[in-house]
């Protein structure tokens, strides 16, 4: 009787413990990996449900989502950089500690569409640029991308700009 309840708690323990990754945050947001504030409360109440099986794939749940960092929502929570239809976007600049000179950028594949540039660091209040391309239509066979530039090199966003309706 002893040995059955013990091999049925094992097995309910491993299968949930294979089972948990489906459930975890890690595996479902994999674009939140390295963030660290916000925390969400859906992925956390999903972890927290792991605990319901058995405590150790709740607790691996919650080891692995806030390690991670899946656990946090990004900003509001979306990855994608919105454009109005009249060409404006709005970028939040990152807070620095050292100044630095960062070129925001609209581009192409070919071409450079419009471009700002600013100011952040210690001293620097958290600010926001907004940039314009005029007209969306002259543009809507080209894939536009946000690009920042600084001294220590480029980054060009992987996903395109969509218009808002």
């Amino acid at each position: 009787m002893k040995a059955r309840l013990i091999s049925g708690m094992l097995a309910t323990t491993l299968l949930a413990t294979a089972v948990a990754p489906i459930g975890c945050g890690y595996y479902l947001y994999p674009e939140r990996r390295g963030n660290s504030s916000n925390v969400d409360g859906g992925t956390l109440v999903m972890d927290l449900l792991w605990l319901l099986p058995g405590i150790i794939p709740g607790v691996i749940a919650l080891i692995v989502d806030f390690s991670s960092g899946a656990a946090y929502r990004s900003g509001g929570g979306r990855s994608a950089v919105l454009m109005s239809p009249k060409g404006h976007v709005a970028v939040r600049l990152p807070v620095s500690s050292q100044p630095l000179q960062l070129e925001i950028r609209l581009v192409t594949d070919r071409k450079v569409l419009a471009k700002k540039t600013a100011m952040v660091g210690p001293n620097i209040r958290p600010q926001s640029v907004e940039i314009q391309i005029g007209d969306v239509q002259s543009h809507r066979s080209e894939k536009i991308y946000l690009e920042v530039a600084s001294a220590n090199g480029t980054a060009r966003f992987p996903t395109t700009l969509a218009v808002t309706p």
